[in-house]
């Protein structure tokens, strides 16, 4: 059966709700419902699984909470037929009869973290944040995968000195149309050229000169495309950080320098937010981020050697990215997962205790996409 909660969202015609759990046991459900609701979720709770998918073809749950045993289908069934509703829903396990052999299968079939009951409260609203993070990211990917194909650029001939020329011409009239004298004009295009070196040099890499200036004007004209979402506005400022994060992988000091300059933010301002926040980074990050979990349960079940392997392979130490911006290798203190120590994360996905060859095959097959 489903609760009363999720039979007032489907008579009123809502069709949103972040978190469903789909558990048997009543006071254990409700008691999440009630955590959830508090920290600000939308949540509703299904009593069996057959009931719990039903519900989940109607509101589109971004967080699913499902106990591994119930009457009925069983909390792997319905793992296994989340991603046919919606693949951009993300399963959390939750049960009170957690094994290593039932985690490893879990997490294989598709969940995003186990949890073993009981349960603080403050892991429970901690995972689920961390689960509607990656459903955002889930719906985005597929947003862009679904985007008709840009069409095909027409041919033109490449441009000379004189074609530079007119366009220089052309910026120049803007630019004393604005009441920004050319001189102004110059010292800011200097200090950009500045920061394009600077760039290069922060990356470990020796660009071409006009390599590195494209690029940051690339970078400044993706970051423009952020700015503009959020209609320019200052109170989206951490909002926007987020998303520039998730652009660049890090946050660039020019785009940083840039986003003051749009939005008349002090710069203080904007690395006294991105100091605070451990969800930001100044230091370059690589595209695939590897994380080693060095808690005490997978420490003593072997961790360090597990760090050890990871770290030998990609060439790099803890806290590094490689000069390619592929790989970011972390350690963090707990997972929330201490069933499958020792255990490492790469780009959300859990791998437990793998073997030379198995962290190998990873990295291979992430070099690839």
């Amino acid at each position: 059966m489903v609760t009363k909660v999720a039979d007032k969202w489907r008579s009123s015609g809502t069709q949103a709700v972040d978190v469903l759990v789909i558990d048997d046991e009543e006071s254990f459900s409700e008691g999440c419902r009630q955590t959830l609701e508090m920290g600000g979720y939308r949540a509703a709770v299904a009593r069996d699984g057959r009931h719990g998918l039903q519900f989940m073809e109607q509101a589109l749950p971004r967080v699913v909470l499902v106990d591994l045993k119930m009457p009925g289908i069983s909390g792997l069934e319905v793992l296994g037929r989340i991603p046919k509703i919606d693949a951009t829903t993300v399963p959390i396990i939750v049960t009170g009869h957690g094994t290593v052999d039932s985690a490893v299968e879990s997490m294989k079939i598709g969940a995003f973290d186990f949890l073993t009951k009981p349960f603080e409260p403050e892991k429970l609203l901690e995972t689920v944040r961390r689960g509607m993070d990656l459903s955002q990211l889930r719906k985005e990917a597929k947003a862009h995968a679904e985007a008709p194909p840009a069409p095909e650029p027409a041919e033109v001939a490449p441009a000379d000195r004189h074609d530079v020329l007119l366009k220089g011409l052309g910026v120049l009239g803007e630019c004393y149309s604005l009441g920004v004298e050319k001189r102004q004009l110059l010292e800011e295009l200097a200090y950009l050229e500045a920061e394009a070196k600077y760039h290069a040099q922060q990356l470990g890499q020796v660009k071409r000169k006009e390599k590195a200036i494209l690029e940051i004007r690339d970078d400044l004209r993706a970051a423009d495309e952020i700015f503009e979402k959020h209609a320019f506005k200052k109170s989206t400022l951490i909002q926007i950080l987020l998303d520039v994060q998730t652009r660049f992988n890090w946050l660039p000091r020019h785009v940083l320098r840039w986003l003051s300059s749009r939005l008349n933010v002090p710069l203080v301002d904007i690395y006294t937010l991105a100091n605070f926040y451990e969800a930001f980074s100044l230091e370059p990050r690589g595209a695939h981020t590897i994380q080693v979990c060095m808690g005490t349960a997978c420490h003593v079940r072997g961790a360090p050697q597990l760090l050890a392997r990871v770290s030998a392979m990609l060439g790099i130490k803890p806290g590094e990215t490689d000069a390619k911006q592929r790989y970011t290798l972390e350690t963090v203190h707990c997972m929330g997962c201490c069933a499958l120590s020792p255990v490492m994360m790469v780009d959300g996905d859990y791998f437990s205790n793998p073997s030379l060859k198995q962290i190998e095959r990873i990295i291979a097959d992430k070099k690839t996409n």
